[in-house]
């Protein structure tokens, strides 16, 4: 037990360390950038109302529908997270068993595309679905998530030697409720991250400082929303890792590989034109095979072989 809480004392000064680590990058990498001016108005309320600055959130003005689906989305979000809170503080899982866990799951994912379906915005009446961004926004994070489901979590197996012990169907050895529930998790991300590159782009003058600030910001979220993933779901006991202590460090670095690539390419979704949806498909394709290949790089040069078991 003592040396039990010695290794749990070493994992939160590591994880300090790195955050610190990545803290100071990003305020060194801030102090260089220069803000937006803001352009001088005239007092004619038509002037007002069109104005543009620095902002979070996609402009309702310019992008309706885009607009539209990144608050849905936070809203949808906010309440599959309290309901996953819930089942994971009552240990509800216990009780799922494989249909369980898929009915619970496909529920929590469901929401993002049958919601805006059923009540779309007034943007997105009348249009054929192919040009509404939500169902866009759904095609790229469930091509990017089947993609990591299907190959990336064979990685973790090897590299990580993680495992899912609880009661599920399967397809190729990674429970079908995994891939329904990180739609909904992804989703949620990537609303997030698109929210914080906008603020930097912007925010800030069009500059290489700006680059490398929004670079950094890049490798900064993804790593914290690796290890806050680890972090919030380490009270399910049945996904396992045989370092707890690697799977926060460098599980979280690793698994941080996906956004890396999937942040920034998710952006680019009907943020400056509209995106053809066959355009959508091919880039959450070319982006999942970006992040395959850097994860296999990193497994080459930790020189882990890789198998892809089936039971």
């Amino acid at each position: 037990r003592a040396s039990g809480n010695m290794s749990a004392r070493n994992v939160w000064v590591d994880m300090g360390a790195i955050f610190a680590t990545i803290g100071a990058t990003v305020a060194s990498s801030y102090a260089f950038v220069t803000p937006v001016r803001a352009k001088a108005q005239t007092r004619t309320k038509r002037s007002a109302s069109t104005a543009v600055g620095a902002r979070w959130m996609c402009d309702a003005r310019t992008n309706p529908s885009k607009a539209h689906a990144e608050w849905f989305i936070l809203k949808y979000s906010a309440c599959w997270i309290a309901s996953v809170g819930v089942v994971i503080a009552l240990s509800l899982y216990e009780s799922f068993g494989k249909w369980g866990y898929l009915l619970y799951c496909g529920a929590c994912a469901a929401p993002a595309l049958a919601w805006p379906l059923m009540f779309p915005c007034a943007a997105d009446r009348g249009r054929p679905l192919g040009e509404r961004y939500i169902v866009k926004a759904n095609l790229w994070i469930a091509v990017f998530g089947f993609i990591g489901n299907y190959w990336y979590t064979h990685y973790f197996y090897n590299v990580l030697k993680a495992d899912y012990t609880f009661p599920a169907h399967r397809l190729n050895d990674v429970p079908i409720s995994m891939y329904l529930m990180t739609h909904a998790y992804f989703m949620f991300y990537h609303v997030l991250s698109n929210a914080a590159l906008r603020r930097i782009r912007t925010g800030f003058v069009d500059n290489r400082a700006r680059f490398v600030f929004e670079c950094v910001a890049i490798g900064a979220m993804s790593y914290t929303t690796a290890f806050m993933e680890s972090l919030t779901i380490c009270g399910f006991p049945y996904y396992d890792f045989e370092n707890r202590h690697m799977a926060y460090t460098l599980g979280s670095a690793f698994y941080g590989i996906y956004f890396l690539v999937s942040f920034p390419m998710f952006l680019r979704v009907n943020e400056t034109k509209p995106m053809p949806m066959s355009q959508v498909f091919w880039e959450s394709m070319g982006s999942g095979m970006a992040v395959l290949c850097l994860l296999d790089f990193v497994r080459v040069y930790l020189r882990i072989p890789f198998v892809m078991r089936v039971r």
